[in-house]
């Protein structure tokens, strides 16, 4: 099971993606993700599109998550 931390990082990660921010390090630096977790879910998302994980049945977990919860994961400026 994924927990809600990860899911919000995912998340995160998704957003700057589709924000046109596709460089980890500089997500990185707007963030508090560990730079090797950005760069994994950066690569699902070139690969795949979307940052869900697959299970052997190649279903995908629909966790929701809220907004305060990415928020958490972005630096204040």
């Amino acid at each position: 099971m994924v927990s809600a931390r990860l899911e919000a990082q995912k998340q995160t990660i998704r957003h700057y993606w589709l924000n046109a921010i596709k460089l980890a390090k500089e997500i990185q630096k707007k963030t508090s993700i560990p730079l090797y977790s950005i760069e994994r879910n950066l690569k699902k998302l070139r690969e795949t599109g979307d940052v869900n994980h697959q299970c052997n049945n190649e279903d995908t977990y629909d966790i929701s998550i809220s907004h305060m919860s990415i928020w958490r994961n972005m630096k204040k400026k």
